[in-house]
């Protein structure tokens, strides 16, 4: 047998013995590549737009221009991504994660690095902490009974999360201004389909089949008061909680924006709230909610959802003309449906309806939302090759009444003029690795 020198042999024991006292955890972890795409090839119109004319005093919604959008073919690619994420033990009970998630076009090429989930935290037996840019609670649930793989045109966010008036999911982190930087006229404001940067969120452990999450995005845009510019204060707060017991889950959430001004986006550029102070130092102020419940039960093979929501917007500002609008509100429904047909296909669906609201004005005068509802019917077909590929052939139609201009969902609106019905016919694959 071969004899170490004693100093071999020593200095080999204390290496031992040094690696025996490290922690066991130590580099403990993973990193991953993860991602998704999915793309589909849509038919997509919109046709029936109410006859041109003018809005009657009081009157909320879209001035109807009586112009339909002819029917064209594209490829479209539904948050089709590309991310990393990993974790690594600091402690037997406290880890670091990480993930940066990335936007990929799939359809025309190009990417947008950390533009979806990205965020770095902590995590250990009381839950977990992170910041940086994430879905809000208040959207996530949503995902918990959406049929359509919760993306593309024809899922639930072209009624859920949306007042209408265009308004579609947004990725952003504070409240936007319109084209020309005057107003707090922008669309993404009103949103509460959103995926919030300039945000923390704090996930509690789950306990008896209860988890819940609390989001706030700070006020990173807040402003100085001065003659010259109207001081805003924006921030959003966030929480939702789920109940899960075998079949059946039931969840709500509830979101607050201040100073976000949404209702700028439903109502005549002219009533908006100005980014710089006129006229001496006005006031400003607002304040949107929006609560949502979200049932679902699962019997064999069928799967049935329910969504309802109530969106609120109002705001103060000093210097408004009387007849501006203060406030606007208005509720949504939705029932899903997920059954499975063989081994591998399923059949999805949805029906949503939007009601036209209630409005109110500074001066207390009459206001009318007559015509600003909405429906959408969702219907398809999926087939799983295996656990990571899925071809599908799906149909949508969103129809808004005569004044309203809800959207196909995703960002991927036609532009609807009032009244229009948007019509899509797509077929698709997604594979997720």
């Amino acid at each position: 047998m071969r004899r170490f020198p004693p100093q071999t042999a020593l200095r080999c024991a204390a290496i031992a013995a040094a690696g025996l006292a490290l922690p066991a955890f130590a580099g403990d972890g993973f990193t991953q590549i993860y991602g998704t795409l999915n793309v589909d090839v849509e038919s997509v119109e919109a046709h029936g737009a109410s006859g041109a004319g003018t809005l009657p005093p009081g009157f909320m919604g879209n001035t109807p221009t009586g112009i339909d959008v002819p029917r064209r073919t594209r490829v479209t690619s539904n948050s089709s991504n590309l991310g990393f994420r990993g974790r690594e033990a600091l402690s037997p009970s406290l880890w670091v994660f990480f993930q940066v998630e990335s936007a990929v076009n799939v359809d025309g090429g190009g990417s947008n690095i950390a533009s979806r989930n990205t965020a770095i935290g902590m995590e250990g037996p009381w839950g977990s902490l992170r910041a940086g840019q994430w879905d809000t609670p208040y959207k996530t649930l949503s995902g918990a009974v959406d049929p359509m793989y919760f993306t593309g045109v024809t899922y639930t966010g072209a009624i859920i999360g949306t007042p209408g008036f265009g308004v579609g999911p947004t990725t952003i982190g504070a409240p936007a201004t319109s084209a020309d930087g005057k107003t707090f006229a922008a669309g993404a404001n009103a949103s509460f389909e959103r995926r919030q940067g300039n945000s923390v969120q704090y996930w509690l452990p789950a306990y008896a089949g209860i988890t819940a999450r609390l989001g706030y995005s700070v006020n990173e845009s807040k402003t100085s008061a001065s003659p010259s510019t109207t001081q805003v204060d924006p921030r959003i707060y966030d929480a939702s909680v789920e109940y899960q017991a075998g079949a059946f889950y039931i969840a709500y959430a509830y979101e607050q924006h201040d100073d976000y001004f949404g209702l700028d986006a439903l109502v005549p550029a002219s009533q908006a709230v100005p980014v710089a102070a006129s006229g001496g130092m006005p006031s400003a102020s607002s304040r949107d909610r929006g609560q949502k419940l979200v049932a679902r039960v699962k019997w064999r093979g069928t799967t049935l959802g329910m969504l309802a929501e109530r969106l609120e917007y109002g705001k103060h500002q000093s210097n408004a003309a009387g007849a501006s609008f203060s406030r606007y509100a208005r509720d949504a429904v939705a029932v899903t449906l997920l059954q499975k047909v063989g081994a591998a296909g399923t059949v999805r669906g949805f029906l949503a309806r939007a009601s036209r609201g209630t409005c109110r004005r500074f001066d207390g005068g009459a206001c009318d939302t007559t015509g600003l509802g909405a429906r959408q019917l969702s219907i398809g077909y999926s087939y799983t090759f295996s656990p990571r590929t899925d071809v599908y052939a799906f149909h949508t139609r969103v129809a808004n009444d005569e004044r309203a201009t809800y959207q196909l969902a995703n960002g991927a609106g036609l532009g609807a003029a009032a009244g229009a019905t948007s019509v899509a016919y797509l077929v698709g694959i997604r594979h997720v690795f």
